[in-house]
C-alpha cells in the first residue's frame, strides 16, 4: 500500500499530475514526527492536533523525574489519539545537556537535548518498528 508522503509538493503534483508516495513505516515516522513537533493550537483546521510537550519547555521545574514523566506520557498520548496505524506503543527519553557557543559573539548556552525513541507494531503488518527523533529544549526545536 503506498501513503503520500509530507509535505506535499503541490508543484508536482501540476507538473507530473502526481504526489510523491512511501511506504507505511515512512508515512507514520513523517506522522509521529509532526505530532511531536506540532503544538496544540498551531493546526488550523484540529486545534488540539500535536503534543503538549510545547507547553513544558518553559515551565518551573519542581521534580526532574516528575517533569520528565509528564513529557513521557504526553508524548505516547499524542501517538495513541493521532496514529491509530500503530500499537504496543512504548517511549522512551533521555534528557542531556548541551553545550553551544555562539560563532560571533562567544557566548556559551546550555540547552537540553532529548532523545525520543518509540517501539511500536505496524497493525497493518504486524511487524515491529522502531522510530527516533532528538529535539533541543528552550526553545524547544528539532535536530
Amino acid at each position: 500500500m503506498d501513503f503520500y508522503k509530507t509535505p506535499l509538493l503541490f508543484a508536482r503534483l501540476f507538473e507530473s499530475g502526481d504526489l510523491s508516495r512511501c511506504d507505511e513505516p515512512e508515512s507514520i515516522d513523517r506522522n509521529l514526527e509532526l505530532i511531536i513537533t506540532t503544538c496544540p493550537g498551531e493546526h488550523k483546521y484540529d486545534p488540539v492536533f500535536g503534543c503538549e510537550i510545547w507547553f513544558l519547555d518553559f515551565e518551573n521545574v519542581v521534580s526532574v523525574p516528575k517533569w520528565q514523566n509528564t513529557f513521557m506520557e504526553h508524548i505516547s498520548a499524542s501517538i495513541r489519539k493521532y496514529e491509530p496505524r500503530v500499537r504496543d506503543v512504548e517511549t522512551e527519553v533521555k534528557f542531556f545537556d548541551v553545550k553551544h557557543q555562539h560563532e560571533i559573539t562567544g557566548a556559551i548556552s546550555i540547552r537540553k537535548r532529548v532523545d525520543i525513541r518509540i517501539d511500536a507494531v505496524i497493525c497493518s503488518t504486524g511487524k515491529k518498528c522502531l522510530f527516533c527523533y532528538s529535539l533541543y529544549l528552550g526553545p524547544l526545536s528539532s535536530e
